[in-house]
């Protein structure tokens, strides 16, 4: 039976824990409030929902110990999950015990500070929502009586949130006629026509990075990718696994990318991960691999050949500008050479000289290249794929299923993709190609990457024939 005791100036509340042992709450102002708080004590007890306060003073470290054994979520969430952990969490609040977290504007303070270290306000941001996740779970376990990392609504400056109706910086995405040049710099980068295939394949399909880097010749049918699996990078290594959030799916294929993957199915074949059967997970015949035969890291490919593609420089740590990318303009849009550094304004310029720096004959016309798409990443891409299917009126239940998304609400129910549909997009997606040939073709009739001066060939070759039947 709850019952209220004075103690000097204030009352405590005594009631009966469910092993028959009495239990006591301090520090009310008057009895009636002791007797209500020790009677929902009770009441909890009998509906057997109660919880412990004592529990409540167990540290914060200790706490989310036992809190990460319930977490059930994607490896690459759990890296995330443990950097917020412990770099900003636990070096702060986890010697403190988990019912004093009680003062709202500790943690506003404690997110300011991340951020004066020079940290992004996302990060920030995310350091607290996990925060208030694992105090949330605390206060539903009874052992914290308030979330007070949880943000209220309407307090605070109102910065862009993705998903919250605020506006953020635009994501970059490109043209199909930005897509082919880019696909052209990058296999004059890399030397090789597999990279200018690469390009396309994700700019065309909007598949992720992963996907796209997973795909082996199995996958690869005649007028679509199957997409069953991924390569993703999980602490330094690359394992074989689902596509995101379950998303299988077929991927459709225009007749001009159905044409090169099956070119590039050819060459596809085993990387150089160590073992009889590759640490990667692979079967042994990777349409995507490096000149190494080793797998493509995502940052080493930016930096080696996306950046330089779409920025016309190599990037260089340490400098706000890295090296122009040097081209042998003989033809457009030229021939990588090694780079040179920038010239600087009023200074005169000598031409490098030394290891990796031969002598350029003077005979060849020189030039770099100009910035494409400033900001563009290999995800942009995958929006600019979505921009184009929105452009192009396709059903958005097909857009959804193109890109491993489920369409919400009772629409995602009730409608289907049908085989006229992917017809359509197919045919849609054609267009673009040709008329991107067309746009490129007018700006130069040749290409120093064969592959693409093959397609412009015969581009035109079509284009003449179909003008004379006209005539």
């Amino acid at each position: 039976m709850a019952t209220a005791e004075k103690r000097g100036r204030v009352w405590r509340a005594r009631y009966q824990r469910p092993d028959g042992t009495r239990g006591s709450e301090g520090g009310f102002e008057t009895k009636q409030a002791a007797l209500n708080w020790a009677n929902d004590q009770e009441a909890q007890v009998r509906r057997h929902r109660w919880n412990d306060p004592r529990e409540g003073a167990a540290l914060l470290a200790d706490w989310v110990e036992l809190w990460w054994t319930g977490q059930d979520v994607e490896p690459t969430t759990e890296l995330k999950y443990r950097y917020l952990i412990d770099h900003h969490i636990l070096p702060n609040f986890g010697d403190r015990p988990v019912n004093t977290f009680t003062s709202p504007e500790e943690i506003v303070a404690w997110e300011k500070r991340i951020r004066a270290k020079g940290l992004s306000y996302r990060t920030a941001a995310d350091a607290r929502s996990m925060l208030a996740t694992i105090l949330g779970d605390a206060k539903d376990r009874g052992l914290v009586g308030v979330n007070v990392a949880e943000k209220r609504k309407g307090r605070g400056r109102k910065r862009a949130r993705r998903g919250h109706g605020a506006r953020g910086p635009e994501k970059v995405w490109a043209t199909p006629l930005q897509v082919l040049l880019l696909a052209e710099r990058c296999g004059l980068l890399a030397g090789r026509e597999d990279d200018f295939v690469l390009i396309l394949v994700t700019a065309y399909t909007g598949m992720r990075w992963g996907e796209v880097m997973g795909l082996e010749r199995p996958y690869c049918r005649l007028d679509h990718i199957q997409v069953d699996w991924q390569l993703r990078e999980y602490s330094g290594q690359l394992e074989k696994a689902p596509p995101k959030d379950d998303s299988y799916r077929a991927v459709d294929l225009p007749p001009f990318l159905a044409g090169l993957v099956s070119r590039q199915v050819q060459r596809a074949g085993p990387c150089t991960c160590p073992g009889r059967r590759p640490e990667c997970g692979g079967e042994g015949a990777w349409l995507f691999l490096g000149a190494d035969a080793g797998h493509h890291r995502r940052s080493n490919y930016a930096y080696r050949t996306f950046q330089p593609a779409t920025h016309g420089r190599f990037p260089q740590r340490g400098a706000k500008t890295g090296r122009p990318v040097l081209v042998d303009a003989t033809q457009w849009p030229g021939r990588p050479l090694p780079p040179w550094p920038a010239a600087e304004p009023g200074r005169p310029f000598a031409p490098p000289t030394g290891r990796g720096h031969k002598p350029v004959p003077e005979e060849i016309p020189l030039a770099s290249w100009l910035p494409l798409l400033e900001n563009l990443t290999p995800h942009g891409l995958r929006h600019g794929h979505k921009t184009w299917m929105a452009e192009d009126g396709v059903p958005e239940v097909l857009q959804a299923d193109r890109l491993g998304h489920v369409v919400p609400g009772i629409r995602g129910v009730y409608t289907h993709v049908s085989d006229g549909m992917r017809d359509e997009l197919k045919a849609k997606l054609q267009r673009r190609w040709e008329k991107a040939l067309d746009e490129r073709a007018e700006m130069d009739s040749g290409s120093s990457l064969p592959i693409l001066a093959e397609l412009l060939t015969a581009r035109l070759s079509k284009r003449k024939v179909v003008s004379l039947r006209s005539a």
